[in-house]
């Protein structure tokens, strides 16, 4: 309860320097079929560095934000030199994980095309996505029924990297993120169809063209999830020889929103957490 409190006084903060920073990058916004939720936010570097493209799924509890929200992400990335796109995706109550996951496939789908539209190379990608965002990048990644349902082809995934993702629903749970399920789900929907944890019995351990390697960050003072909702889902991806790199937070300021999205403001020079996902990114390139 201590880092629930300690997560909910964060926000004020937060909320100051969101509306403190620079933007430097103008985004490109396309929105898919007129919709307010579904769309994208392509940043494009002034100075590209490397070819890889980052997709980036925001978080928010599968029930609030928008990629507009997080455009302090999209600029830090192609500050560093990356194309990155931010994706949107309809919220519960109106919609639930199904309507959800059903967004992000397509629109993934659709980043592609206009990536192509534009001539941007999008042979290699990174999935990034921070709490809620986290866990659906993790299903667009690994979730082989998905992969076939949508017609994704897992060879330009090159990682997945989750700042404070679900992704595992077994076991007590914290209240907040229980009661997020409850949300996310329909009534009576059996959990497991949305959990990445459930998501790893479909791959074959010998088929390397799904051990894409994860960088998987977690807090043990996050306040909404609980260390075990990574470490298991961890342990797992190794079972199937997907290569699993964990960092535990150590900076002060290691609750939810913060190390999963505000890290994002702060100094490279003096966050260790925005240096290990910068330096993970870096060691995906091939450039």
């Amino acid at each position: 309860m201590k880092d629930f409190i300690r997560e909910l006084q964060s926000y004020p903060g937060i909320g100051v320097k969101m509306l403190k920073y620079k933007r430097e990058i103008k985004a490109t916004k396309v929105s898919l079929n007129n919709s307010k939720e579904v769309y994208f936010l392509h940043f494009a570097p002034k100075e590209k560095k490397h070819s890889e493209i980052v997709i980036y799924i925001h978080g928010g509890g599968w029930n609030s934000k928008s990629p507009r929200d997080f455009e302090f992400i999209g600029q830090r990335i192609a500050k560093e030199g990356y194309d990155c796109i931010i994706m949107g995706y309809r919220k519960v109550p109106h919609v639930h994980y199904n309507e959800i996951i059903h967004d992000v496939c397509v629109e993934y789908k659709s980043v592609l095309k206009y990536l192509s539209g534009k001539n941007i190379d999008a042979s290699r990608v990174i999935i990034m996505g921070s709490s809620a965002g986290a866990h659906l990048g993790s299903l667009l990644v690994y979730d082989k029924e998905l992969h076939a349902k949508y017609k994704i082809g897992s060879k330009r995934f090159v990682g997945f990297i989750g700042l404070a993702g679900p992704y595992y629903f077994g076991g007590k749970l914290p209240w907040a993120l229980k009661q997020l399920l409850s949300d996310l789900f329909e009534k009576d929907q059996d959990w497991k169809e949305g959990e990445p944890y459930t998501k790893l019995d479909l791959i074959n351990p010998d088929d390397y063209e799904l051990s894409i390697p994860m960088y998987l960050i977690q807090s043990d003072h996050d306040g909404v999830i609980d260390m075990k909702q990574t470490l298991v889902f961890a342990r797992k991806a190794m079972e199937m020889n997907i290569p699993v790199t964990f960092y535990k937070v150590v900076d002060s300021k290691n609750t939810h929103s913060y190390y999963s999205t505000a890290i994002f403001f702060d100094d490279l020079a003096k966050n260790k957490t925005l240096q290990t996902v910068f330096k993970y990114i870096d060691q995906l390139t091939n450039d």
